[in-house]
């Protein structure tokens, strides 16, 4: 069997390793835009900082070592289905049996002008690496971050770390608003704040302003903010501009079903290039963090291989912890029930739902996120334990195996 695998992230890598786990002989060619080795973008930041290599999460040998035709620095122009082929930008042409689409998301912002050059598109290797040498270079001095999420505080506080005088701004009035509630995005702004990062809050962008590059924001009020460089992350866009007239069907991003094959024969997808349901609330949209697209990887290989797994849902889960800020924020930000603790600089809250942890938000201490997620996961009573969940030695020794043994 020969599978083609467009894209080399955490999805892409994941379906590889469940395959060569159980199969040694079929053909893997995997193809990745990127010129470097796999990658892991949760690690940049550090590799930024403090030049480690954590981020090359497999190393330069990986694509020998799982048997693997590694072509990078290589773009997708076309896939044709009907014939079981994919069009290279370069005018090749690669058949295959089964197909993976494994492309990821960029990060963007609904505005004009945010495809000008000097916005600068921070979930890819390449195009971070090209800011930050323009940092380093002295030559970005001044940088203006749209959007105050998740990926838009870690960007802000990596350029902060690197010298760079920072200007975020987000519309609504809390960072953070699709995952943190009130109380620990109140914390998180004000530890932006003394870092010396400039946020805005209940500011909108309207367009990116420059002629042949970006020079800066212009904002709904009529004011405009300059900068050297520019970041739009207000949310992320799957990487979908070579399946136009595949036939492969796609909303925002690519629909597939609880195998996560497609409409296509022979076709599979993964990671943040797919929507799927909500493992909490059944909701299906595009789940762009790292261990969704690990397991959704793992799914894809196992069914390749003829093992039909299906994909149970996505996690609800971010964290802050790269850069001094240790945030970790799990499920949903409501319930019936909320247990809150302050103490010693850490907040630790936790949201219920008829007896059962639908939710969990801690800043400072987060050692404990491990077994509130398993509790959550499980849908476990904690009817018994509710009184020691705010403990913040919670999660360790007796109370760990209370709270685990139901169903180990």
């Amino acid at each position: 069997m020969k599978i083609i695998i467009i894209g080399a992230g955490p999805a892409g890598v994941s379906v590889v390793e469940t395959i060569r786990g159980h199969d040694q002989r079929s053909e893997i060619l995997m193809v990745s835009a990127e010129p470097s080795p796999p990658y892991s973008p949760p690690a940049m930041a550090d590799h930024f900082i403090h030049g480690s290599n954590a981020h090359l999460w497999r190393g330069q040998d990986w694509p020998e070592n799982q048997g693997v035709d590694y072509q990078s620095g290589v773009t997708i122009k076309g896939v044709e289905p009907d014939d079981h082929l994919v069009r290279l930008t370069d005018g090749k042409k690669i058949t295959y049996d089964r197909l993976v689409i494994a492309t990821g998301s960029r990060l963007y912002a609904p505005v004009d002008g945010a495809d000008l050059p000097g916005v600068y598109n921070f979930k890819s290797l390449s195009a971070a690496q090209t800011l930050i040498d323009q940092v380093k270079r002295g030559e970005a001095q001044k940088a203006m971050i749209v959007g105050a999420g998740f990926i838009g505080m870690e960007i802000a506080l990596l350029l902060r770390t690197l010298g760079v005088a920072v200007t975020q701004v987000e519309k609504t009035e809390q960072v953070m608003p699709g995952m943190l509630d009130g109380d620990t995005a109140e914390l998180a702004l004000k530890f932006m704040q003394d870092r010396g990062i400039e946020v805005r809050l209940q500011t909108k962008v309207v367009a990116f302003i420059g002629d042949d590059r970006a020079e800066g924001v212009k904002l709904e009020s009529g004011e405009s903010l300059d900068a050297d460089v520019m970041v739009a992350a207000t949310g992320v866009r799957p990487n979908l501009e070579f399946l136009e007239d595949s036939g492969v069907n796609h909303d925002w991003g690519i629909t597939v079903d609880e195998y996560l094959h497609t409409n296509l024969e022979d076709v599979y997808a993964a990671g943040d290039v797919v929507e799927v349901p909500d493992l909490l609330t059944g909701e299906t949209y595009v789940h762009a963090i790292f261990p969704n697209a690990v397991e959704q990887g793992n799914v894809v290989g196992l069914n390749l291989l003829g093992f039909d797994t299906r994909y149970e849902g996505a996690h609800r889960m971010n964290s802050l912890k790269h850069l001094d800020l240790p945030i970790m924020a799990a499920g949903l930000k409501t319930g019936d029930e909320m247990l809150q603790t302050r103490k010693y600089g850490n907040l630790r809250t936790i949201y219920l739902m008829d007896n059962q942890v639908v939710g969990f938000q801690l800043v400072g201490d987060i050692q404990t996120a491990g077994v509130l997620r398993a509790l959550m996961n499980n849908h476990q009573n904690i009817g018994g334990i509710k009184d020691r969940l705010l403990d913040p030695s919670f999660g360790q020794g007796t109370i760990a195996w209370e709270a685990i043994a139901p169903w180990v």
